[in-house]
């Protein structure tokens, strides 16, 4: 009974001791890019801005971040961050000029960080013994940075504007075959459309699918703002205009396949590569400086960015075909950047980079109900909703945009910054070309050495020639070396074997050179990783290796299925 006993709290011992031990995550940095939300569309205002609707549900959004990351009320609370009063050290806002935007990203910081008076913060005290609080109950001003089209920065939230390229490969699109199928095949739709709910708005022949979004946002908003509009146009109508807007955002962002062959159409997800610049920008600079900045950094932009990102990423695939769609408003992706720490240190230091993982999470929509599901990213499998941050940012680099010069170059771009930036690069460049001081005194000393060399030598030359020594005679040369005769002749091929070692008949290679597609001749090298084909292809990204099929390419009537979307709700989460 004494041993049994011992042998109970030998095994209790190892049981705490294994609780001890046990590892649990910490969250040391935070990446969201959220749309912009409920606003007056453009056909109703000069410019698009944000309704009070639309305030409200990036506020309730915002609620359920500060759930998450802030108050502490959940396991993943980000690392020192502050639960109560903003430090806008720690959360870095970036958002678009226009209004719809900045306003989208001041209503979400509003939920994020609460007026101090709602959460009964005292007010703090001035000298002369008095109670002070700011306007508003406490209001906590945060500080969002606009970036202009003026701004370098604004390629990191809106890559696709002034990118002339984008422009084109847009008009390259809807010059297309494909458009003018499924404008024929949609004729009856939005004629339908103008007769029941556009014809004050819009002329009749600019009710066609190459307005699909805006038509679409139109829509959507009179949903929400004219209860008429649903005694004219049933459910289905609308569902129908928004998967046929969420088709024309996806085919004009997306990631062309290489059997395109459209030069114009590379630029499509440039939205997306430069969306996922601003990811590694920002965690790479929370890595450098052990979590103390970039603890949560929020963009705020429209739906070109998330569905170039998609399909950059692989989300997009027949797996998850939410993901060809845009996100509803006030919807966002977001990056958790988290290691494993033990669970009896309370307060762990910053883990190397070897801890550090990233993990994807889609929060489409704004009510409380709505959750923080993740996905896997680059084609793996459901199962691995997080990836090692070393593999995440080697990913991230085959084809985010490395510097604003490259993306200026790559569209052809006619912006202020753009003239700055490669001009000063021209000049580098010419500057480059010039020789340096130094290196033209040593070439100089190096010329006047050989100069003063040869003359020797040919005076040398002279001397012996003029006393009856006539120079040494030289070598043949050839195999033979000095025994060589005049009459043998070197060895020579008329055809080297090595240059046509595969003739039309002969099979590829079965080896390494097959997987890539090509065929080997004697020591000619290809497909090596110097001539780019070892370099992977994020493209069409599947689990299964198969190419990303968009839902939009099959058969119209099967539309509902695929678009993800549900019936039409005042306010709407997928």
């Amino acid at each position: 009974m004494y041993g049994l006993s011992i042998a109970l709290l030998a095994l209790q011992g190892l049981v705490v001791s294994g609780q001890d031990f046990h590892s649990i995550e910490k969250v040391w940095g935070v990446f969201a890019f959220t749309v912009y939300g409920d606003s007056k569309p453009s056909s109703l205002a000069s410019s698009q801005t944000l309704t009070d609707y639309g305030a409200n549900e990036l506020a309730a959004a915002a609620s359920n971040f500060r759930y998450r990351y802030v108050s502490g009320g959940s396991d993943t609370v980000i690392q020192n961050l502050s639960p109560t009063i903003l430090d806008s050290n720690d959360v870095d806002v970036l958002s678009a000029t226009d209004q719809k935007t900045v306003g989208s990203a001041q209503a979400f910081m509003q939920g994020l960080y609460p007026p101090l008076g709602s959460m009964n913060i005292p007010s703090s005290q001035v000298a002369n013994g008095s109670l002070t609080q700011a306007p508003l109950n406490g209001y906590q001003y945060p500080r969002i940075v606009t970036v202009g089209e003026a701004d370098p920065q604004s390629i990191l939230v809106e890559g696709q504007a002034m990118c002339n390229m984008y422009d084109a490969a847009e008009g390259e699109y809807r010059a297309s075959d494909e458009v003018q199928g499924i404008t024929r095949d949609t004729e009856a739709f939005y004629r339908k459309l103008w007769k029941l709910a556009l014809s004050g708005v819009y002329d009749e022949l600019s009710a066609t699918y190459t307005n699909a979004v805006p038509i679409s946002e139109y829509l959507d908003y009179e949903v929400v703002h004219n209860d008429s509009l649903l005694e004219s146009l049933n459910h289905a109508d609308i569902l129908r205009a928004r998967s046929l807007a969420d088709q024309y955002v996806w085919s004009t962002n997306r990631q062309q396949s290489s059997s395109s062959g459209s030069m114009i159409g590379v630029a499509s997800p440039i939205a997306g590569q430069t969306l996922a610049t601003s990811i590694l920008k920002a965690f790479d600079l929370n890595i450098q400086e052990s979590g103390t900045r970039q603890k949560m950094t929020l963009l705020f932009g429209g739906d070109e960015p998330a569905v170039a990102l998609s399909s950059l990423v692989g989300l997009a695939n027949r797996h998850q075909p939410n993901f060809f769609s845009r996100l509803v408003r006030g919807g966002s992706f977001v990056f958790e950047l988290y290691s494993f720490e033990d669970s009896s240190n309370l307060y762990p230091s910053y883990p190397g980079i070897d801890n550090l993982y990233v993990r994807f999470l889609l929060h489409n929509g704004t009510d409380n109900t709505t959750e923080f599901g993740p996905y896997s990213l680059f084609g793996h499998s459901p199962s691995r909703a997080s990836i090692p941050y070393t593999e995440f940012h080697s990913e991230l680099e085959t084809f985010a945009v490395a510097s604003t010069q490259e993306w200026c170059l790559r569209c052809n771009a006619e912006t202020v910054f753009c003239n700055g930036v490669l001009d000063q690069s021209e000049s580098q460049r010419k500057k480059d070309k010039g020789m340096a001081p130094a290196l033209a005194g040593v070439i100089g000393a190096v010329t006047t050495l050989v100069v003063v060399a040869l003359t020797g030598l040919i005076l040398t030359l002279i001397v012996r020639v003029r006393k009856g020594k006539p120079p040494k005679k030289g070598s043949l040369g050839g195999f033979k070396g000095p025994g060589k005769l005049a009459s043998d002749a070197d060895v020579s091929f008329s055809e080297p074997i090595w240059r046509n070692s595969k003739t039309d008949n002969s099979q590829p290679s079965s080896g390494l050179a097959a997987g890539v597609g090509v065929a080997v001749h004697g020591h000619e090298r290809t497909g090596s990783w110097e001539m780019g084909q070892g370099r992977k292809e994020i493209e069409n990204i599947q689990p299964d290796g198969m190419e990303a099929r968009s839902p939009f390419t099959e058969h119209e009537e099967d539309w509902v299925v695929h678009s993800g979307l549900q019936p039409v709700k005042v306010r709407e989460s997928v």
